[in-house]
């Protein structure tokens, strides 16, 4: 490659990649104010004049170039050269070929080649990056892999070494050689889950292991609070893409979203809270402490496989479906069915993993044969007989395996499933949802009969629509509906009379429970119920003909209406949490707390033992590691409050 070739490809985009937006901006006015001078030039090299400083450049790349001033790295005045260069090289320099051309050319010899050591890392990290973003510019290529803080721009005419990344040296190689798949993949070149990965894809953890990660969150949390979290992001980052993470996918997941919420609070990003970090922190560490103790235990690691053996007969009503995405790119669809006899939900459902299957979509799904008894849209509000079916131990039926026989809906009260009264309904959301670590963090699906329905408010802090509904003993609980279901509010809205029952999904979001509202089982004009699908079907029009500017003045009366305080209460055990999560951070942050003797006693005084004598324990010992204890106990405590 020459060097008018070199400065050809150099655009602004690549520069602000080698070095910052604000920098280049400079460069770039300083070139227009004349105060630079190109004095040699050849195919070869080029020597610079820039703000009285010399720079020397060479066809090998802007990494090669030097100045004589004492910055180090691609200084403003290297920069000020390039502009100086282009203003003399011709567009027509640039390669013919582009880069995108270029590495679908590449086959996976080559870039395993690349990769070196760091190859499974690399797959890992392509396969979890299912939402990055390629963009065409020009000639060159820009990646942005989600979990990376940083761009990859592919050069043309230049090979994958040359590949601009601002970020740490020690992981350009794997996330340039992450971008390169992640790039073919969704060109078509060649599939993520055709590469050939190197490692053993069952190993297990080892306690050596866990006690880096143990380490690495450590430092983590030590660097949140005290400044210079940078190191300890990659090392974090580094373990939760590593071979051996990917058989704890719930390990992986936590470790992964730490690193964004430490990058968060050094961009100090209106969405970060020290609460959640501290309770996701401890968390994590909590769960590498369990794992030491039982490697092999599938609540602790996560499912990566499930094993479905031969079920007996099974009388299933269908009542919901819901379509899924994961910040990872995952994607899937998942039904809800209520088996009377046994008195247990089962779920059954399709899904992909980040970058795998690219043409799966959760809506074709939707529409696809389950069971030999129909595509699955039509099988939702129906009573089914099931034979021949396999079930896993955590309920859930295989989708191709079984035959059916249907009928209509029963009534879903007479079953059981559905609650008229939310303490009952809580008392069974709790019964079914497993705390502490084996938790799984699966949604836990309730039936709701609600006696009235009021109308829905928006919250602009949490971006969601909040609908209020009240039990036969005139208890209110608050249900989320997410902000894109403007149609499913204007609905409501307009057919509370015709709504039988309300499914909703249970979470936990923000250190407190959420019920989020998924489907509405609703009477229809020929007799029998009906599912409205929130995330998959259309609305009925059969009731509502509300035009544009209906549904804009609803817009409008929704937002301007606040939501009822009274029925968020704060409990004194909540306010107790937050102040702990408060008084650590402080911990963390200074070395101590004056507010921690105090907290003990108030938690002696709501009988929380366990929590006051590690409050204590802080007081005496205030480390990192006892404040992720503190921390643990205290997420526990608040989630079930």
């Amino acid at each position: 490659m020459t060097l008018s070739e070199m400065i050809a490809v150099h655009d602004e985009t690549a520069l602000a990649a080698l070095a910052s937006v604000g920098v280049v901006r400079r460069a770039k006015r300083d070139f227009e104010a004349g105060k630079a001078t190109v004095t040699t030039r050849d195919d070869a090299s080029a020597a610079v004049t820039a703000d009285g400083k010399t720079v020397t450049l060479t066809a090998s790349g802007l990494t090669a170039a030097t100045c004589t001033c004492p910055a180090t790295g691609i200084c403003r005045h290297i920069l000020l050269a390039v502009f100086a260069l282009r203003a003399e090289t011709s567009e027509d320099a640039a390669p013919e070929q582009s880069i995108a051309d270029a590495l679908q050319a590449l086959d996976e010899a080559d870039v395993r080649k690349f990769a070196g050591a760091d190859w499974d890392k690399a797959i890992n990290l392509a396969r979890i990056s299912g939402r990055a973003t390629v963009t065409q510019d020009g000639a060159n290529l820009t990646v942005q892999l989600p979990d990376v803080e940083f761009p990859v721009v592919f050069l043309a005419g230049q090979g994958l070494a040359e590949a601009v990344f601002k970020g740490a040296k020690t992981a350009k190689r794997r996330i340039t050689a992450a971008a390169v798949l992640v790039v073919r993949d969704q060109s078509g070149a060649q599939q993520l889950d055709q590469v050939t990965q190197n490692a053993d894809k069952t190993a297990q953890i080892s306690p050596a292991f866990l006690q880096r990660v143990q380490t690495a969150i450590v430092g983590l949390v030590t660097g949140v609070f005290g400044g210079g979290a940078v190191v300890a992001e990659d090392t974090v980052f580094d373990l939760s893409i590593s071979a051996r993470a990917q058989s704890a996918p719930r390990l992986t997941g936590l470790l992964r979203g730490l690193v964004q919420q430490s990058r968060q609070q050094r961009a100090h990003h209106i969405h970060f809270r020290e609460d959640r970090f501290l309770a996701d922190a401890s968390r994590a560490f909590a769960l590498t402490k369990a794992l030491e103790k039982h490697p092999e235990d599938t609540q602790l690691t996560g499912t990566l496989r499930r094993s479905y053996q031969t079920h007996p007969d099974l009388d299933l009503t269908l009542l919901s479906a819901v379509q899924w995405t994961a910040a990872s790119g995952a994607r899937g669809l998942r039904i809800y069915g209520y088996a009377p006899e046994q008195e247990t939900w089962f779920t059954t459902g399709q899904a992909r993993a980040a970058g795998m299957d690219p043409g799966f979509s959760p809506r074709n799904a939707y529409d696809a044969p389950l069971w030999g008894g129909g595509i699955a849209r039509e099988l939702i509000g129906k009573r089914l007989h099931l034979r021949h079916i396999r079930a896993s131990d955590d309920h859930q039926i295989a989708w191709d395996d079984g035959e059916v026989t249907q009928a209509p809906m029963p009534d879903m009260a007479a079953t059981g499933a559905a609650f008229d009264n939310w303490a009952a309904a809580r008392a069974d959301i709790a019964k079914r949802s497993p705390t502490g670590l084996r938790g799984t963090g699966a949604p836990v699906p309730v039936l709701l009969m609600p006696a009235r329905t009021g109308d829905a408010h928006f919250r602009d802090l949490d971006q969601c629509y909040e609908l209020h509904v009240t039990d036969n003993s005139q208890t209110t609980i608050t249900l989320n509906i997410p902000a894109d279901q403007h149609k499913t509010v204007e609905w409501l809205h307009h057919n509370k009379a015709s709504v039988h029952a309300m499914l909703c999904e249970v979470t936990v979001a923000d250190l407190a429970q959420q019920l989020t509202l998924v489907t509405v089982l609703h009477k229809t004009r020929s007799g029998p119920l009906a599912a409205l699908n929130l995330t998959l079907d259309q609305q009925p029009e059969e009731k509502t003909a509300f035009g544009d500017r209906a549904l804009s003045f609803l817009k409008d009366k929704v937002k301007s209406r606040s939501t009822d305080q009274t029925l968020r209460p704060t409990l004194p055990v909540t306010q107790l949490c937050h102040a702990v999560f408060d008084a650590t951070a402080e911990v963390l942050r200074f070395g101590q707390s004056p507010a921690l003797d105090g907290l003990a006693e108030r938690a002696d005084a709501l009988q929380l033992a366990l929590l006051a004598v590690a409050l204590r324990g802080l007081t005496q010992q205030p480390t990192t590691e006892q404040a992720l204890r503190v921390s643990y106990l205290t997420t526990q405590i608040v989630v079930t409050a």
